[in-house]
This record gives C-alpha cells, sequence and structure tokens, in this order.
C-alpha cells in the first residue's frame, strides 16, 4: 500500500541515507530528471544537482550530522535541479527527517516550478507592458485607492508633479496635488465616485511640486475588487492650462475688437455728419459747385469703401467666434443630457425613462469600447502578438456561443439563423481568433441591416477545410468601393452616418492570414452582402459519434 501511495504520488519523492545516497525514488521524480528509476538508486544525490550546490552537497550533510542545526530541513524552498540532459530547471524542495535505530533517513518531496515560473516571468512581462503603454500616454494617469492614497501614476503624471514614481505612490493624492482651497470639492468629488454615482468629467486645479498651478480636465472611472465592491478610481487627465488661456484671450481680443468697431464706427458717424455740413456749404457756392460735388462723390466712394472693410471685419470676428466655440468645447453633449435626464426621474415611476437614457449612456460607452478594441486589435496584429493557438473544439458549441455573445447587439426583430452540419463535429483551431472573425462579421451584419430581417449563419466542414458564410440583407456595398473593402479604415459612402471605424474587416482579413484562410464577398447595394470563410484544418475533423 505504502509503494502504491508513493508511485501514485504526483509529486517526485526521492530518500536517501547520510551517505546522499539514493535508496528510494518514485516514477514522478525520476520522469521530472528525465532518468528511469533504476538509474537513480545507488547513485548519489548531487547527479540532480547543478554547480556549486553538486561540489558542496556532501558536506552540507556532514554539517548538519556534526552540529545537528538544520538550515533546510522542515522548510520548503526553490532550489535549482538538472535533469539528465543537462537542463537546468527550477523546483521547490521540502526536505524531512526520519531518524531510525541504525540510521537516518532524509525524504526530498520535490515539485516542478517551470510552469509557475513562465507564468510568473509572463505577468512581469504584461505588467512591464502595460506600464509603458501607460508611460508613453500624452495624458496623466493615476489610480486611487479608497484611502486617498495613490496606487499608480504614470510618467506623464509624475513629470507633471515634478516628482519620481517611488516618492508618489502611497501619498496622499488630495495632501500632494490639490491646492488647499478646492481640496475639500475634490474630496467629495472622489467620495461620490466611490459610492458607485458616475462622474465622467471633471476640470480641477493641480499644484506641481514646483508650486506652480495647472488646470487638469479628467474623465474617471470606479475600479472594483474580486468580491465587486469599489476599491479604487482610475481617471485619465488633460492639461488645459493653454486652452483656457487662450480662450480668455480670445474673449479678450473679442472685447477690444468690438471697442474699435464702436469707434470706428463713431468716426464714420462724424465724417458723414461733416460731409453733410460740406454739402449744405457748398449750394452756397454756385462757382465751385462742380468741383465741390465732385469731392463729395470721391468722399462718399471711401466712405462705402470703408464701411465695407468694417462690415468685413465685422463678419470675419463672427466667424473666428464662432469656429474658436465650436473647437474648444467638449463634445459630450448626448452622455451629459442623458445623465442630467436621469437625475430628473428619481421617483420609481419613472423607471422605464431612466433604462431609456442609461441605454443611451450605455451605447455610447459600447461604441467606444468597440472602437478602442479596433485599435487595440489592430495595433497587436502589426505588432505581431498575435499567434495561433490552435485547440478542439465542438462546432456547433461554439457556434451557439457565438451567437449568445452578439445576441445583445440585434436590433429590433432581427434574428441569427443557423444552417450547416455542426453537431458532433470537432475541429483543431484557433478558438479566440475564429471567435473575433465571426464576432467581426455578425457585428457588420447587424449593424447594415434593417430591423425584422435574418442574418444566416453557415457553417459546415468539406475536405478538411471549415467553409463559413454570413450572409445579411442589409444596405450592401456600391460597385465602385468593393475594391477597397479590406483597406484599413475604408468606410463606403453610403454607411457615413452609421457609427464604426472602418477597421473591422481589416482585422478580419489579418485573422484568416494568420489562420492561413481566405476570405471573399459579394454584394449588391440595397440588396445585401455575403462573406465566406476558408479555413483550412490542422487536424482532420473528428466526429462525436467516431
Amino acid at each position: 500500500m505504502l509503494n502504491a501511495i508513493i508511485e501514485t504520488a504526483t509529486d517526485g519523492i526521492i530518500t536517501i541515507g547520510e551517505d546522499g545516497i539514493i535508496g528510494l525514488a518514485n516514477s514522478a521524480a525520476a520522469h521530472l530528471f528525465g532518468y528511469e528509476v533504476d538509474e537513480l538508486l545507488g547513485n548519489s544525490i548531487n547527479m540532480l544537482m547543478p554547480s556549486p550546490h553538486r561540489e558542496q552537497h556532501d558536506g552540507y550533510i556532514q554539517n548538519y550530522l556534526q552540529s545537528g542545526k538544520a538550515k533546510i530541513i522542515g522548510i520548503g524552498r526553490e532550489v535549482l535541479g538538472k535533469k539528465k540532459n543537462g537542463e537546468i530547471f527550477p523546483i521547490r524542495l521540502s526536505i524531512s527527517e526520519v531518524k531510525l535505530k541504525e540510521r537516518r533517513i532524509f525524504t526530498g518531496i520535490v515539485h516542478d516550478l517551470s510552469l509557475q515560473k513562465k507564468i510568473e516571468k509572463d505577468l512581469r512581462a504584461e505588467k512591464e507592458r502595460a506600464q509603458r503603454y501607460l508611460d508613453i500616454a500624452n495624458t496623466i494617469i493615476v489610480v486611487i485607492g479608497k484611502d486617498g492614497q495613490i496606487q499608480l501614476l504614470n510618467d506623464k503624471g509624475c513629470r507633471m508633479l515634478g516628482l519620481k514614481e517611488e516618492d508618489a505612490i502611497g501619498q496622499n493624492w488630495f495632501g500632494l496635488a490639490i491646492p488647499d482651497e478646492s481640496r475639500q470639492e475634490i474630496k467629495s468629488v472622489f467620495q461620490t465616485l466611490m459610492e458607485g454615482r458616475q462622474i465622467d468629467y471633471y476640470e480641477n486645479n493641480i499644484i506641481t511640486h514646483r508650486g506652480e498651478r495647472r488646470l487638469i480636465a479628467w474623465h474617471n472611472a470606479v475600479l472594483y475588487d474580486e468580491q465587486g465592491n469599489i476599491n479604487a478610481t482610475i481617471s485619465s487627465g488633460i492639461d488645459i492650462t493653454a486652452q483656457r488661456e487662450a480662450e480668455d484671450r480670445i474673449i479678450r481680443l473679442n472685447a477690444e475688437l468690438e471697442k474699435r468697431v464702436d469707434k470706428r464706427t463713431d468716426e464714420l458717424a462724424e465724417a458723414v455728419n461733416q460731409l453733410l455740413d460740406i454739402n449744405k456749404k457748398l449750394q452756397y457756392e454756385v462757382k465751385e459747385r462742380k468741383a465741390a460735388e465732385e469731392e463729395v462723390r470721391k468722399n462718399e466712394s471711401r466712405l462705402r469703401q470703408a464701411l465695407e472693410k468694417e462690415k468685413e471685419l465685422s463678419n470675419l470676428k463672427s466667424r473666428f467666434v464662432s469656429m474658436a466655440s465650436h473647437e474648444f468645447r467638449t463634445p459630450l453633449s448626448t452622455i451629459l443630457s442623458s445623465a442630467d435626464l436621469i437625475e430628473a426621474y428619481p421617483s420609481e415611476e419613472h423607471q422605464k425613462k431612466r433604462l431609456r437614457h442609461t441605454t443611451r449612456i450605455k451605447s455610447s460607452v459600447a461604441n467606444l469600447t468597440g472602437i478602442l478594441n479596433d485599435f487595440l486589435s489592430l495595433s497587436r496584429l502589426e505588432e505581431g502578438h498575435f499567434e495561433a493557438e490552435p485547440g478542439w473544439l465542438e462546432l456547433d458549441q461554439f457556434c451557439n456561443e457565438a451567437i449568445g455573445e452578439i445576441h445583445g447587439l440585434l436590433r429590433p426583430g432581427q434574428y441569427i439563423e443557423k444552417e450547416g452540419r455542426m453537431k458532433g463535429v470537432e475541429l483543431f483551431l484557433d478558438k479566440k481568433m475564429l471567435k473575433n472573425i465571426l464576432f467581426n462579421l455578425f457585428s457588420n451584419a447587424i449593424k447594415y441591416s434593417k430591423d425584422n430581417k435574418p442574418i444566416l449563419c453557415r457553417m459546415e466542414v468539406i475536405d478538411n477545410t471549415l467553409h463559413i458564410a454570413i450572409i445579411d440583407q442589409g444596405i450592401g456595398i456600391p460597385e465602385e468601393e468593393q475594391q477597397h473593402l479590406f483597406t484599413r479604415f475604408f468606410r463606403a459612402h453610403n454607411v457615413e452616418n452609421i457609427q464604426g471605424t472602418g477597421l473591422g474587416l481589416n482585422i478580419v482579413k489579418r485573422y484568416v492570414d494568420l489562420m492561413n484562410g481566405s476570405i471573399r464577398f459579394e454584394s449588391r447595394l440595397g440588396e445585401g452582402s455575403s462573406f465566406f470563410v476558408t479555413l483550412p484544418l490542422l487536424q482532420k475533423a473528428a466526429s462525436v459519434e467516431d
């Protein structure tokens, strides 16, 4: 029974005597180090150690036997092991001592840490990559915990405050960066966010380490812990100090222009009055009448030209003010109006109205999320961060999952029909890439189809190749623009009023190319579009019945 327990253990078990000779090794230990069990028995344990521990191990045992002071016995720790092929790999080693009448036995439990270390390395690399993204962002990004302490501040924020990251992390944000006179107000805004109430946009002054004040426009969101509770806020800020100063200068310039126009108008009025006086005098001066009339005509011409110039100056000022007002106004009217209207419906009977406005807000956020996802996918594809990771998947179940995830985007009366032999068919493909291909094709079919129109999804395996067809009855693609369909950022002229980035089909084409497949389409304006994708299978498709 003891032998069965040892042999079925998932971790390696090795026992040695006081002389360091291996007396027992289970199959898991032999497999872990690349040996057969018989190759280990009777040999010194240092054969499984890299230098310098290989040469020093016998000394470790003798020191313990002589002094009785245990350094690693009874304590698990991470060490390096050496396989038969010379490969060095990380292990967790736990050593225990068994004292018998005639001798002592040391038992080691060995656990392979290679996968764990790889995961830790990948996580560190991902964290460093995320930190680089934050540091190259042209906005301040700060994460504030519920205690008001700074948990994260990117490079832009550190440079703005004039601090090093290690000096900023852990400090209280409100005491560090918020001026005294507005500190209580900003704390109230923070508390409102921590209570789950949304404040998407806010402006306030911060004070740098050098004592300089900067006006920052913030976009805010909250972060949740594993239990779903709000535990921090994340804010992205843009320095609008120069912009606000420019707006103030424009206002002052407008006021100055108005004063100048008023002054010129008064001067013109005075000139007209003088001209009238001259004309009256000329009536009594017969001899000089012709010359005087000619002079009057000249003066009138100059006056008309001056008036036209003043009119042109006034129009130029109006256009400039209009342009400046448009460029400096934050284009968030839709979300802000919905948020204001939600606050206007506090009663329970207004729930439907609140839901209508929250739906508008969610839709705007969903569109922004889709755009960000498109840019993120495109960026990762261009950087070569995507590699195929194929695995077995059941086709019908996969298709149902994809339709379920896209179901929330369906418009009133729209539905998706499935065709083709899918049940019981298993494929060896990259599930994530395949789902992204379907999601983008479904999204386009839904977006460019009218209400109450079906969308056909047909999938089947023919000659070890997966054939996919997504067919809609939407607005179609103009024939003269079809040649540009897979070009990045391209959007046909008949969809300019429909939200989109022009990246979806370009991303689909890239995924299909990564999977060594092909994509084509057929489309008629006003009748709909059909997209056909073929993907070669890496292994022969299997059937559940088989």
